[in-house]
């Protein structure tokens, strides 16, 4: 090929003296003395074409339509099944085996909008369903109106013998029935502009000095949107700033947030507080959620007490003269100033933390009755299992897009059992179920020549 004469429409005859990019490209010289670099599909040789034109692009890969929003919407709920894990928005529906303690919580988040607070214990062990008691509160307390604030605590960054930072977080992360942002500002800001919330505020409050009253009158007085934010940061736990003191009252000593020292008072009295201004704001109240409390096994023999005090402070200030097992002379009083454990008339404080099974977790009984401690059992009817089964049955199908044929029908009724069997013998856990449960349909899905029998057979092996 180097050498040959060609032609080209615009610089005439020359000759091909290199080739690249696999003979698609040529270096010719021209009878002109210049050289060029062009596509060979230019050249022409005796009046034809040297070479075929190529194409700029080629599509090698045809990508399949996109799936419509209900199908994608099932698949991402298969994908956090097969981890053991039900999406919030599902909650309700994807509950197994929590019949009686969902009848007591609804119990008691009614018993909290009529006398004023009520608490629950969840005990069990990894993977029985805490965390989704903890979510399922929370879609039950948003349902009745309440205000919801859900804290994971973690050893390292929120321990539990740390009151303020607890505080501070469930401040910040404040959810609300009618509206999707967080936070204390939205109540804050939604009951400043109404005049009468302050004044019923103040006469509710039983302390001297009272953080929240004082920063609602700032919030409420203040025409500087920046000071109005630095109050409410402060209210949620944020540090005090200069620009606060021009909306302080004349008059006022600042009060403070203690962060340190014997606070558990305070603290109880600040979250009762705030139900009784959920109140005021035409919610039902407060309901607070500590997840992951089996961080107090965790801590330091000198740590545990001051965890102790916060739950203990929390459950009292919660059921207050409901309960005769704690009293109110136990819990000590900050350094600095003194405060009341609860706001008592006006709040609506509902409290729940889960508790993993421990040598050394909270002395549950010495705080609560045996019919506020839930305690999750790998005990679960096989009808129920059942219907549970026939749920992600429904979503595996509308997900991979086929019809539910007699294999599947076949799996569940006999997967029913056999879950609910290794349930009861230790060898599930209820994670471990939701997992086992959405991989039996992905493998009558990916392989249809799969004996429905051995694949039974090898399920109860695994089981025994």
């Amino acid at each position: 090929m180097i050498g040959q004469q060609v032609e080209h429409p615009q610089y005439g005859r020359g000759q091909i003296v290199a080739v690249y990019r696999n003979g698609s490209e040529w270096m010719v010289r021209f009878e002109n003395g210049l050289r060029f670099r062009r596509p060979a599909a230019e050249f022409t040789g005796n009046g034809s074409a040297l070479a075929e034109p190529r194409p700029a692009y080629a599509i090698t890969y045809q990508p399949p339509p996109p799936m419509n929003q209900t199908q994608l919407d099932a698949r991402q709920l298969i994908e956090s099944l097969r981890l053991g894990i039900a999406p919030a928005q599902h909650v309700a529906e994807l509950t197994l085996n929590l019949r009686p303690e969902r009848e007591s919580l609804i119990q008691a988040l009614n018993q909290t909008h009529q006398f004023g607070g009520d608490a629950r214990a969840v005990v069990g062990e990894y993977g029985y369903g805490k965390s989704h008691m903890v979510e399922l509160a929370a879609q039950e307390a948003l349902t009745r109106n309440f205000l919801v604030a859900t804290v994971s605590l973690d050893l390292l960054e929120l321990p539990p013998h740390r009151s303020f930072a607890i505080y501070r977080e469930a401040m910040r992360h404040l959810r609300y029935p009618d509206t999707d942002e967080e936070g204390l500002a939205p109540l804050l800001e939604k009951t400043a502009v109404i005049q009468s919330t302050l004044p019923k505020l103040r006469d509710l409050s039983p302390a001297e000095l009272d953080p929240l009253v004082i920063g609602l009158q700032a919030v409420a007085n203040t025409a500087s949107s920046r000071q109005r934010k630095a109050w409410i940061d402060w209210l949620m736990g944020g540090r005090r700033v200069k620009t606060m003191n021009k909306g302080l009252p004349r008059g006022v000593k600042f009060p403070s947030i203690y962060k340190i020292g014997h606070n558990a008072r305070q603290i109880a009295y600040l979250l009762t507080g705030v139900s009784a201004l959920a109140r005021l704001g035409n919610y039902s109240g407060l309901c607070l959620l500590v997840d992951e409390a089996e961080s107090y096994s965790l801590l330091r023999p000198y740590q545990r007490p001051k965890a102790s005090l916060f739950f203990q402070a929390v459950i009292y200030a919660a059921l207050r003269g409901q309960q005769d097992k704690l009293h109110e002379e136990q819990f000590p009083q900050h350094r600095y100033r003194h405060y009341p454990m609860a706001y008592d008339q006006g709040q609506s404080i509902f409290f729940l933390f889960t508790v993993t099974r421990s040598d050394n977790r909270l002395p549950l009984h010495d705080w609560l009755n045996d019919d506020q401690i839930f305690y999750l059992e790998p005990d679960v009817d096989p009808q129920e299992v059942g219907q549970f089964l026939q749920r992600i049955l429904e979503y595996h199908a509308r997900a991979y897009a086929y019809e539910p044929g007699e294999r599947q029908t076949q799996v569940r009724r006999g997967g029913a059992e056999l879950l609910a069997q290794g349930l009861r013998n230790g060898r599930l856990s209820m994670r471990g179920v939701v997992r086992l449960a959405v991989e039996l349909f992905d493998l009558l899905y990916l392989y249809f020549d799969y004996d429905v029998a051995a694949l039974l057979d090898e399920l109860r092996d695994q089981v025994r």
